[in-house]
């Protein structure tokens, strides 16, 4: 018995001994980082954060200064609280961090990082940038969508004018979503939203852009614990996974629907009616139609999807301006 309790106890030093070199090492290699709250064993600093985000951010700003090194489960996170050290990341250390943080929401809803928002800083970034720039989003392309936006904010006053006249109250914030949807969906997927027989009802589809939102902006425990497979462990425990593969899978039958209506339509119309067409889609398909095997990049349905699908409200605030 006494030499078990030797035995252990010598374990227990050496264990410890070990655990206290590598703090030692731990804390001369971290001695440049920004300053840190305690943070827990596995969770981090995951419990001060509960509660509205931004509001304990700034409770730790106060408290550690405007920038501030958290650790989100095995994450290490550094957040920026003032303007001046914004201004030091988004200028002065632009190449380090101009990459969007991978997790599995975004990885999934931007069909592996296909599209431009969330793709990694590289030459696909770069090709992709060219082509969002000099094809869809041109000062020549950007008028052309004018008589769309007429057209809609006419039918959204003539609609407040008749409920006026009427004297009923009106919604103004399903009316401007309304008005926000339709000039979307002419512009990037030539549809009509407001017309009968559309793939996704109106109510519906409110709802499905809030889910995007919220998804694109939350995490999964595999986002907080990517290594040693606790994370994937919880997430299939809790179903962590299965609100982002509801919102995927509706909304990649929704654009293979627009898809493969503009496919149909060029089957019946012909090449040169697709290219007159004026929407997103139908332009991102032409080109994969004329794409050479020498162009660096090959454009897939997986990359046209991915381009319509992360932040929607992009297209209106560039197309309302």
């Amino acid at each position: 018995m006494a030499i078990f309790f030797l035995c252990f106890s010598c374990v227990l030093l050496l264990v410890s001994f070990v655990f206290f070199l590598r703090k030692i090492k731990e804390n001369k290699r971290c001695s440049n980082l920004p300053p840190n709250p305690p943070r827990l064993p596995i969770i981090g600093n995951l419990h001060q954060l509960a509660g509205l985000p931004h509001r304990c951010i700034h409770h730790l700003s106060i408290k550690y200064g405007p920038v501030v090194l958290l650790h989100l489960g095995s994450v290490p996170t550094v957040v920026i609280s003032s303007s001046e050290a914004a201004e030091q990341v988004l200028k002065l250390h632009d190449l380090v961090c101009c990459s969007r943080p991978k997790t599995v929401a975004t990885g999934k809803l931007s069909y592996g990082f296909k599209d431009i928002g969330l793709a990694q800083y590289g030459e696909y970034w770069r090709e992709m940038r060219k082509l969002v720039v000099i094809e869809l989003f041109s000062l020549k392309k950007v008028r052309s969508f004018r008589k769309i936006r007429e057209e809609e904010v006419g039918l959204m006053v003539k609609k407040v004018s008749e409920s006026a006249l009427q004297q009923s109250p009106v919604d103004l914030n399903n009316t401007f979503f309304s008005l926000t949807a339709s000039i979307i969906c002419r512009v990037a997927l030539g549809q009509n939203f407001n017309e009968s027989g559309f793939f996704i009802g109106k109510g519906r589809l409110e709802e499905l852009l809030n889910e995007l939102v919220l998804v694109l902006g939350g995490f999964t425990c595999s986002d907080l614990f990517p290594c040693g497979g606790l994370g994937r462990f919880l997430d299939w425990l809790f179903g962590g996974h299965n609100r982002i593969n509801k919102v995927f899978e509706e909304l990649d039958a929704f654009y293979q629907h627009v898809i493969d209506d503009h496919l149909k339509h060029e089957a019946h119309a012909g090449k040169k009616a697709m290219d007159s067409q004026a929407d997103i889609a139908a332009l991102l398909l032409g080109m994969m139609d004329k794409q050479g095997d020498k162009d660096y990049l090959k454009l897939s349905i997986d990359n046209i999807k991915g381009v319509i699908t992360v932040k929607p409200q992009i297209l209106l605030h560039i197309y309302l301006t």
